[in-house]
């Protein structure tokens, strides 16, 4: 529940779209700040703190408040609950196989040496090579270790580390079903991990991440201290940082942020932002309200933007536009031969200062004073040094314009790709993103409704397209319609795992001529229907065909407003 209500459940007459926003807009609520301000003075560029005002800390006793404040407070407190507990992780755990490496890790960031130096360390056991059947020399795979729950329990509450999820979404559908909604907003993937740190404990050594990170506060305490990007190579990193010292962070730039979360606060920060975290007990300043606890603190992190900026982008268009250039029947410039003995003028080595463009000042000064100082001492030797400098500065600047063209010659083809480029991304967000968490009332018009018996608005005669049949893809943007090989192709995420990669995209092939008719399937959603008989296609049962390959792809939902046209049967 956020804010008294359920936006991951709340349907009437919103939109998924609708829904997503609200979604959102719910976790960031205590900031005061809006949607259209969040995204255009925090979304990549600074934090953002969405939390009570508790004042300031006091030193003595706690706060008085009375029945109506104690009901904001609990109100607030109890927003974010319902997607993760230290008891549904107890469960998760003791009901799955959970790896570490893979599923989970234990940390703590300590002074293991004495030395006085914090580190972070890893209590993994490492993974174990096994023998692939007829794999050869080569045939190794590895084998991660089952975590036991009592000796993952035990390094939490005996030994203060803390406990990392990877993924908890994969057993947890209140977190699956807010990461699909999120992908709705972003139109990124979105993932997820949660801490679980015992009191007066640090997990991690301070660091950056190459994701943008809603912090989730779901149990306890933890004291965020955060600092900006240390220079600009780091703002909006592509990778994430390896592990700071606290005398690199203290050394690095002025700490932005040092905030204590509690029970329904959220942080968000943009990748880059060094930031660490130590769970600590109730601050003075924030009244006690019963059942809520200190001993440990549990957040859910959120990611976002992952691999998803414009280097990500142009790394797929650039190599395609580079090879149709160079393959154009139009012009053979990029295939045309390197000059000749070009290495022996340009490089690093053969690199000259230059002032203003007209040559290093060095060459200019004996240029101009070739006439007076070569002429009295007759040094035929310098002037032909000059000259030989002078013909290297020409034969690099011709080499530079000759490339330019070329290099132009590639934009201006990458210009032209852009679209394909945009379906090769588009394709590697479906292949990365969660599968939909469809709602009941999404999932009843899907084929996955004809089999689940609690909804029953479907009927027998939805079992089949008909002529009449209202169509409509099951939820926004999870379907794709590209041109490959002169053939239509549906790319979609349907049957994604909800581990990264473990299931491949399974595409559906369909004729070039049917692809004004997929296309008005994939862009008809939510709130609107198209009935199969106003298809773009010659062919009514063909329409009919098509539809029925999406419906059974379980992409496509359906009803049917009017007893089904019969007058056409197909199958």
């Amino acid at each position: 529940m956020l804010a008294g209500i359920d936006p991951l459940h709340i349907v009437g007459n919103l939109t998924t779209q609708h829904r997503a926003r609200i979604l959102l807009l719910s976790l960031l609520a205590p900031s005061g700040v809006t949607l259209r301000e969040f995204y255009k003075r925090y979304w990549g560029q600074r934090p953002l703190l969405a939390c009570l005002d508790h004042g300031d800390e006091e030193d003595d006793g706690d706060p008085d408040i009375d029945a109506e404040d104690e009901a904001i407070l609990r109100k607030h407190a109890t927003r974010l609950d319902g997607f993760l507990g230290r008891a549904s992780i107890h469960e998760m755990i003791a009901k799955n196989k959970l790896r570490y490496g893979l599923d989970l890790n234990v940390t703590n960031y300590t002074d293991a040496t004495g030395n006085g130096v914090r580190r972070r360390i890893t209590l993994d056991p490492p993974p174990k090579k096994r023998k692939v059947k007829g794999g050869g020399s080569n045939g190794d795979e590895l084998e991660y270790v089952v975590a036991n729950p009592n000796d993952v329990w035990s390094n939490v509450d005996s030994s203060r580390c803390s406990l990392r999820l990877l993924r908890p979404h994969e057993h947890n559908d209140a977190v699956h079903s807010l990461l699909s909604l999120l992908e709705s907003e972003f139109r990124c993937m979105v993932g997820s991990n949660a801490y679980l740190t015992p009191l007066h404990s640090q997990g991690f050594a301070p660091h950056y991440d190459d994701v943008d990170v809603f912090i989730l506060q779901l149990e306890g305490f933890k004291r965020w201290r955060v600092h900006a990007p240390f220079n600009k190579r780091e703002t909006l990193p592509r990778e994430s940082s390896r592990d700071y010292s606290q005398k690199e962070v203290e050394e690095g730039g002025e700490e932005i942020l040092d905030v204590v979360l509690g029970p329904g606060d959220v942080l968000y920060l943009p990748r880059g932002w060094i930031h660490q975290a130590e769970t600590v007990a109730r601050p003075k300043n924030v009244p006690k309200l019963a059942g809520i606890k200190d001993e440990h603190s549990l957040h859910l992190t959120v990611s976002a933007m992952q691999k998803w900026c414009w280097a990500d982008f142009l790394e797929v268009l650039m190599p395609e536009a580079l090879e149709s250039a160079a393959t154009s029947d139009k012009t053979i410039s990029l295939r045309e031969g390197l000059p000749r003995n070009f290495l022996s003028y340009m490089g690093t080595m053969h690199q000259v200062d230059e002032d203003d463009g007209d040559g290093p000042e060095g060459l200019k000064q004996a240029a101009r004073a070739q006439s007076s100082e070569l002429e009295e001492e007759e040094d035929e030797a310098a002037l032909l040094e000059v000259r030989a400098k002078q013909q290297t500065l020409a034969r690099q600047k011709h080499f530079k314009e000759e490339a330019k063209k070329r290099i132009m010659r590639v934009a201006r083809q990458a210009l032209t790709m852009l679209d394909d480029a945009c379906d090769q991304i588009g394709k590697r967000f479906l292949s990365d993103r969660l599968p939909p968490a469809l709602l009941p009332s999404e999932r009843c018009l899907t084929k996955e409704g004809l089999s689940d018996n609690s909804t029953p608005h479907h009927h027998e005669a939805a079992k089949k397209i008909w002529p009449n049949t209202l169509c409509r893809l099951a939820r926004p943007h999870i379907a794709r319609l590209v041109v490959e090989d002169g053939k239509a192709v549906v790319y979609h995420c349907g049957d994604n795992s909800r581990v990264l990669g473990e299931t491949p995209l399974s595409p559906l092939e369909f004729e070039i001529y049917d692809a004004p008719a997929l296309e008005q399937l994939l862009t008809t959603v939510e709130p609107r229907w198209i009935s199969v008989k106003d298809l773009i296609h010659g062919d009514v049962e063909d329409k009919m065909g098509i539809a029925q390959a999406l419906f059974d792809e379980g992409i496509l939902a359906t009803a049917l407003a009017e007893a089904p046209d019969r007058s056409v049967q197909t199958g």
